[in-house]
């Protein structure tokens, strides 16, 4: 497509929860979800930028072999789908479990027969 760029946007400016050094940093990001937990929401994405990315492949190789993380699909991490963005920096968790959400509304599913729960709902506050 005209105007699409396959490669990063140094200049663009996403808000992110947290900052990695030249380490992924396991505890930063434990704390940022714990946050979101207490707030009464569980994150069901964990968004990442090229930097961070890396960073978790090599994280994960150290514990598993390089081999082990050779793609993001399907991938959950401390519970969250890993979904990698096109931009050079970002740690970012968003969205709400769906069963946890089904189960504060306290509706029996039989009750949404008509609902699609396909859809995320996606939360970056």
């Amino acid at each position: 497509m005209e105007g699409m760029s396959s490669t990063p946007d140094p200049q663009l400016n996403l808000p992110q929860d947290v900052r990695f050094g030249d380490r992924w940093d396991t505890s930063a990001l434990r704390k940022v979800v714990d946050a979101r937990c207490h707030a009464g929401r569980k994150p069901s994405h964990l968004f990442l930028g090229k930097k961070e990315a890396e960073l978790l492949r090599n994280h994960l190789g150290e514990a598993f072999g390089e081999a082990a993380v050779e793609t993001f699909n399907d991938l959950y991490y401390m519970g969250m789908l890993v979904v990698e963005l096109n931009t050079a920096s970002c740690v970012r968790v968003a969205g709400e479990k769906f069963m946890d959400k089904l189960e504060r509304s306290g509706l029996q599913l039989a009750d949404w027969h008509g609902d699609d729960f396909s859809a995320w709902e996606l939360h970056f506050d």
